[in-house]
């Protein structure tokens, strides 16, 4: 930072003090603006200060510059094309969680997908590579269906998941998607109402109109369901049947999916700012 710079910086944190409302909202304007390298020195006034209502107005204007970094990210993310679940859901960690590094849990992401892939190989059939990938998943990780309240925003945290292996079902679904794309095997998410689930797709199984081998239920151990299965869920819960609800969805898909579901939590657990701001990461620009 020049010396400029630093001197424009210097003077407009000490103009967030200022008692007008209209050189605040030009001050906090430029602020934000200015992005994520006036969070550090804005910390470091917050430390500093005795003043609640200075320490109050630093903190809303961290909180605005660090959701447009994040929002930047997201859209970033989908104009790529929006595959790497394990990054679209640490972007979505990221609103609770702002500091989060996604090193540390793309390390763990990596750990888990090296012992499934020292037991593949090409001899065995779908079937099989889906219970090797069970077997690692869930008998040797403990990943596994929180018995928390659905509502729990923690369930849907990436970090969180990684940290305890208890998660929500879409949580689970986004993970074990997440290890068979990096293992090139062709699971996909399905946008099932109530229960998020997966498919295993090849465009050479004609006996299904969709080419879907059979659907995988992620919070169940990933036990192995067919397209009579989901028919029968759906009539139970009295939903009318579309047929996106039996089709691969995208990661986009997936990952929106992951935001109204935290939106939802947020809300039920008495936390309507973080539902309401977190819609904004829905929408592109």
């Amino acid at each position: 930072m020049t010396e400029n710079a630093h001197k424009e910086l210097e003077a407009l944190i000490s103009l967030l003090e200022d008692p007008d409302n209209l050189v605040f909202d030009n001050v906090s304007n430029r602020l934000i603006e200015l992005g994520e390298k006036v969070v550090p020195p804005l910390e470091k006034r917050w430390e500093i200060t005795l003043k609640p209502d200075l320490q109050e107005r630093i903190e809303d204007v961290i909180r605005k510059i660090q959701f447009n970094t994040l929002k930047r990210g997201m859209d970033s993310w989908k104009s790529g094309g929006g595959t790497d679940l394990l990054f679209g859901s640490y972007l979505v960690a990221r609103f609770q969680y702002p500091e989060l590094e996604f090193e540390q849990l793309n390390e763990k992401i990596e750990k888990i997908k090296k012992d499934i892939w020292l037991e593949l190989n090409n001899d065995l059939t779908a079937l099989e590579k889906v219970k090797v990938i069970n077997y690692f998943l869930y008998d040797i990780h403990k990943f596994d269906k929180s018995l928390k309240k659905a509502h729990t925003p923690q369930l849907y945290l990436l970090n969180h998941v990684m940290d305890t292996s208890k998660g929500s079902p879409v949580m689970l679904g986004l993970i074990y998607a997440e290890l068979a794309r990096r293992l090139n095997l062709p699971i996909y998410g399905v946008n099932l109402p109530r229960n998020f689930v997966l498919c295993y797709y090849d465009p050479e199984y004609h006996e299904d109109p969709n080419n879907i081998l059979f659907y995988i239920n992620p919070s169940d151990k990933g036990n192995v369901l067919g397209l009579k299965e989901l028919k029968h869920f759906l009539k139970h819960l009295k939903i009318e049947e579309k047929e996106f609800y039996f089709t691969p969805c995208s990661g986009t898909d997936v990952i929106e999916r992951l935001i109204i579901n935290l939106q939802y939590a947020y809300q039920r657990s008495g936390q309507p700012e973080k539902a309401q701001a977190l819609k904004n990461l829905l929408y592109k620009g």
